[in-house]
């Protein structure tokens, strides 16, 4: 990237480009957006995976939901709103 923008007009034309997409609030970023495969959040630590790359990556195996961390809080509410018998209920939170 550092080669890159050292060359002659790719840093303007970067910063051109950047402008575009920022400008009105981030109208446009969806268009970009749409392209790539995971996002980085500098400020929180935080990289996320879009479903184009969640797709990319599960291509090859069988279970499609393998990087999505499940809702454990909303999966034990249902499970005790069930009718299930006690001791169900307890082998299934395990």
């Amino acid at each position: 990237m550092i080669k890159y923008l050292g060359e002659t007009g790719n840093k303007m034309l970067m910063t051109k480009a950047e402008n575009y997409y920022l400008q009105d609030q981030q109208k446009e970023m969806h268009i970009v957006d749409a392209e790539l495969y995971f996002t980085i959040d500098e400020k929180n630590n935080q990289i996320e995976l879009t479903d184009k790359g969640i797709d990319l990556i599960t291509d090859n195996s069988d279970d499609t939901d393998f990087f999505v961390l499940p809702d454990v809080g909303s999966a034990i509410a249902d499970l005790e709103k069930s009718e299930h018998t006690e001791a169900e209920k307890v082998e299934a939170k395990r």
